[in-house]
């Protein structure tokens, strides 16, 4: 038996989404970890892609980081999800609603390598001065889907992007982690961004965090919206609004390739099969 990976990039975020809706396949942590671990397939997230439990949704996403920890929330990979579904024709609406563990996913197809994602928001922005490494980090919070700690530094800060992320990790403040970025504004509706995704380690985009930077920078930095959010590998354009509990981000996905991984039936799950990796194959690429 076999499971086909689809490889996506979002920004240079890399994306793999296995498909549950045409076959029903389940993983689990562990068989996450297997598959970036023992086969050296290169993803930062891996989305299940699933019929909904409910039939006012479109469609259920499970998110799993590349060590095998669920996330629930992953912006970069919604849109990845979206580029999926149209390059797969699993869906005739341009317009498409994915539950996920952190909520709802609003996605939307705008052309052919542009999508965007909204989804609401239920938290506030949290301020903490802590200190990291025997160095004064001032850190704005905010919950969405997955927590996210951001702090605005000038151009030519020495802050460390990765020593500070690894040290927030274990942080009483942080219990399940943080995603850490750090922001520098350009001007009043634009800014660099860099992120340490908890799980993953610095990342060249991230699609959540490009919604917790701009949301911060227009409630507390006085920018205006839409903010956009660049990143080593291209830009995520966020708009919202003081006050409204949306959040709206627009941006890239492109498909990479597809990779075959033969397996067998030695792990078992309700609701469908996982499976044992014993090999895997690249057999078509974009």
């Amino acid at each position: 038996m076999s499971i086909d990976l689809y490889i996506y990039s979002g920004l240079g975020n890399i994306i793999a989404i296995i498909d549950s809706l045409r076959n029903d396949i389940s993983i689990n942590s562990e068989d996450v970890l297997k598959i970036y671990q023992n086969h050296k397939i290169d993803f930062d997230q891996l989305i299940l892609v699933l019929p909904p439990e409910e039939p006012k949704n479109d469609f259920d996403a499970k998110i799993y980081n590349n060590d095998g920890s669920i996330a629930s929330n992953c912006i970069n990979g919604a849109r990845c999800v979206s580029k999926f579904l149209e390059d797969h024709s699993l869906c005739a609406s341009k317009k498409v609603k994915v539950k996920t563990d952190g909520g709802i996913w609003y996605l939307e197809s705008l052309s052919e390598d542009r999508f965007s994602a909204s989804f609401e928001i239920l938290e506030e922005i949290n301020q903490f001065t802590m200190d990291v490494e025997g160095q004064e980090l001032f850190l704005e919070c905010i919950e969405l889907g997955n927590p996210h700690g951001v702090t605005f530094v000038d151009r030519d800060s020495k802050v460390d992007l990765s020593v500070m992320g690894e040290k927030l990790q274990t942080n009483k403040l942080f219990p399940d982690g943080v995603n850490f970025g750090l922001a520098n504004i350009v001007n009043d509706n634009e800014i660099n961004l860099r992120v340490y995704e908890r799980g993953v380690g610095e990342t060249l985009a991230c699609g959540s965090g490009a919604c917790a930077a701009a949301l911060i920078g227009i409630t507390n930095k006085a920018m205006s919206s839409p903010v956009k959010v660049n990143f080593k590998q291209g830009s995520i354009l966020v708009d919202y609004k003081i006050g409204s509990r949306k959040i709206y981000a627009e941006g890239s996905a492109t498909f990479l390739e597809e990779i075959e991984i033969q397996g067998n039936e030695e792990f078992k799950e309700k609701g469908g099969e996982t499976f044992n990796y014993i090999n895997c194959f690249i057999f078509f690429s974009k």
